[in-house]
C-alpha cells in the first residue's frame, strides 16, 4: 500500500528598523493522501435492501503556493500604517470509488483550481487620553475553477469578492477600558450565471472594568456574516452511493452570527488567579445540509434558511505559580451546550475539563498536559455529534537563542488508532462512524530549529511555519 506523504518549504524574510518592519514569507506545500479509506455496514429501513457491506477509497493530491506580507510604518503624530496583502493558490486533483455488494461500482473525480488574494490597509493614531482610533479597508477575491467527472460531468466557475470598511475606537478611562467597532461589508457572489450582491454592516462592543485591584469584568458583543463557500453552491448532482445523491445551492447568501461573552476573574497577587466565564453564539439565516426522500434513494441539499442554531458554555480556570514561577500549573473545567433546530433538532451537551504543567530549569522547560475526552458540533451546517477521546502530551524542550529543540510525546499510554465517533440522525438518513488517526496512537515527534539573524533587531521568535491552504471548491 502506498503511503500518504507531505512536502512543505517555508521561508522568510524580515527587515526591522526603528519606523519601518517588514516581513514576506513564501510558502509552498506538495500533499498525496492514497488511500483515505472507509469501510462498514449499511442498513436500510425499508426490507427492500437487506443490510450489506461497504467499502470506499479517496485519493487525493494537491499543490499549494502562497505569499503573506506584513508592513509596518510609523508616522510622525503618533499615527502608523498597516498593509497585510497575502495571494494563495491551490490544486486539488480528487478521485473516489464506492463498492457496495449487490451494486456496481461507483466513481467520481474532480480537479480544482483556486486563486485567492487578500489585503487589509489599517491607520492607526493615538489621541492619548482621549483615547486609540484606528480605520481599516479590507478586500478580498477568490476564483474557483472546478471540473467535475464520474458521475457528474460539468466546469463550474465560483467568484467571490468582499470589500469592507470600518473603525474602531478604544479608550481607557481609570479602571474602565471599552472599546467600539463599526463597519460596512459590501459582496459580490457569482456563480455560473448567477449573481447575488448583498451587504450588511458589522459591529462589536467590549468593555473590561477593574476594581478592588485584583478583582476585573468583562463583557462583549459581535455581529458579522459568514459568505458562504463555493463548495456549497454547486448545482451538480453527484451519486456517493447507490441510494445517496448530494447537490448544492447556487441560491446561498450569507448568514448572520451574533456572539457575547463575559469574564470575571480574581488576581489575589501574581502568583494565583481565578476565572469564570460564560459564552453564546447564535446562527441566524443558516444554510444546512437536509435530506429528503426521493423514487431513487436520498437526496442531500443545501437549504436555507433553516431552524435557529446555537451554543453557549461556562466554566472556571486557574492558574498557580510556584519556585519563583518557574512552576506554571492551570486547570479548567466546564461544560458546553448545543441545539441544532430545523431539520435536526437535537440538543447535544458535555463536561470536559483539562489540567497542565510547566517547568523551567535554565535553558531548559518540561510541561506536561491532559485533556479529558469530550463531544462538540461538526459545524452548524450538519447534525453530526462527534465524540473524541482524552489527549495526554509531555515535552521537553531546550533553547538558547539561535537553536530550539524539543521532544513532544503524544499518548504514550496508548495503543489503538480510534480517533473520535460521529453520529448522524436525522428523518431519512442515519450514520454512524468510528475513525482512526495515527496522531491518537502513542507518538514521539522531535523538532529543531535554528536561526540565523542579520542586523541586531532579528527576533529569534519569529521563524518561518507552514500555513494554512485557500479552500478548494470542491462539493462535498
Amino acid at each position: 500500500m502506498r503511503q500518504p506523504w507531505r512536502y512543505s518549504l517555508a521561508f522568510k524574510a524580515t527587515y526591522n528598523s526603528d519606523k519601518v518592519q517588514a516581513s514576506n514569507q513564501i510558502n509552498a506545500r506538495l500533499t498525496r493522501n492514497p488511500h483515505a479509506d472507509r469501510s462498514g455496514t449499511v442498513t436500510y429501513s425499508t426490507d427492500m435492501f437487506p443490510a450489506s457491506e461497504y467499502s470506499s477509497t479517496l485519493v487525493t493530491q494537491s499543490k499549494y503556493l502562497s505569499y503573506r506580507g506584513y508592513y509596518f510604518f510609523k508616522l510622525p503624530s503618533n499615527s502608523s500604517l498597516t498593509f497585510n496583502p497575502t495571494y494563495e493558490f491551490s490544486h486539488t486533483d480528487e478521485n473516489s470509488s464506492y463498492t457496495e455488494k449487490g451494486f456496481p461500482t461507483l466513481l467520481n473525480g474532480a480537479v480544482d483550481n483556486t486563486n485567492m488574494l487578500k489585503a487589509d490597509l489599517k491607520f492607526d493614531h493615538d489621541f492619548g487620553q482621549y483615547g486609540h482610533l484606528l480605520g481599516l479597508i479590507r478586500g478580498s477575491y477568490q476564483y474557483n475553477r472546478t471540473h467535475y467527472t464520474g458521475t457528474a460531468n460539468s466546469l463550474d466557475r465560483a467568484k467571490s469578492s468582499r470589500i469592507g470598511v470600518g473603525a474602531t475606537y478604544n479608550i481607557t478611562a481609570g479602571n474602565f477600558y471599552g472599546t467600539a467597532s463599526l463597519g460596512w461589508n459590501w459582496d459580490r457572489l457569482q456563480f455560473g450565471d448567477m449573481t447575488d450582491k448583498p451587504s450588511s454592516p458589522w459591529y462589536n462592543f467590549s468593555m473590561r472594568y477593574a476594581f478592588r485591584k485584583n478583582h476585573s469584568l468583562y463583557a462583549a458583543f459581535n455581529y458579522f456574516t459568514w459568505t458562504p463557500n463555493s463548495i456549497y453552491k454547486s448545482s451538480n448532482v453527484i451519486q456517493a452511493t447507490p441510494l445517496m445523491k448530494y447537490t448544492g445551492n447556487p441560491n446561498l447568501v450569507p448568514s448572520k452570527s451574533y456572539d457575547m461573552d463575559f469574564n470575571y476573574s480574581w488576581y489575589p497577587n501574581n502568583n494565583y488567579s481565578l476565572s469564570v466565564y460564560a459564552s453564546c453564539w447564535l446562527l441566524a439565516d443558516r444554510y444546512v445540509f437536509d435530506y429528503e426522500a426521493t423514487s431513487s434513494g436520498v437526496l442531500r441539499t443545501i437549504k436555507q434558511p433553516l431552524g435557529r442554531y446555537s451554543q453557549g458554555s461556562y466554566g472556571v480556570s486557574g492558574t498557580v505559580r510556584l519556585f519563583d514561577r518557574n512552576l506554571e500549573m492551570t486547570g479548567r473545567v466546564g461544560q458546553r451546550l448545543n441545539y441544532n433546530g430545523t431539520p435536526y433538532n437535537v440538543n447535544h451537551s458535555y463536561i470536559d475539563w483539562s489540567l497542565s504543567a510547566r517547568y523551567y530549569l535554565k535553558n531548559l522547560f518540561f510541561s506536561t498536559y491532559y485533556s479529558s475526552g469530550k463531544g462538540y458540533a461538526d459545524g452548524f451546517m450538519t447534525g453530526i455529534w462527534t465524540r473524541v477521546k482524552s489527549d495526554y502530551v509531555m515535552i521537553v524542550g531546550w533553547s538558547n537563542g539561535d537553536w530550539n529543540v524539543r521532544a513532544t510525546l503524544f499518548n504514550m499510554f496508548r495503543w489503538n488508532w480510534r480517533s473520535g465517533l460521529q453520529v448522524l440522525n436525522s428523518e431519512y438518513y442515519d450514520t454512524r462512524e468510528q475513525f482512526y488517526h495515527p496522531d491518537d496512537h502513542a507518538l514521539i515527534q522531535i523538532t529543531a530549529t535554528y536561526t540565523i539573524g542579520f542586523g541586531k533587531k532579528v527576533s529569534r521568535s519569529n521563524e518561518p511555519s507552514d500555513v494554512g491552504s485557500a479552500s478548494s471548491g470542491i462539493l462535498k
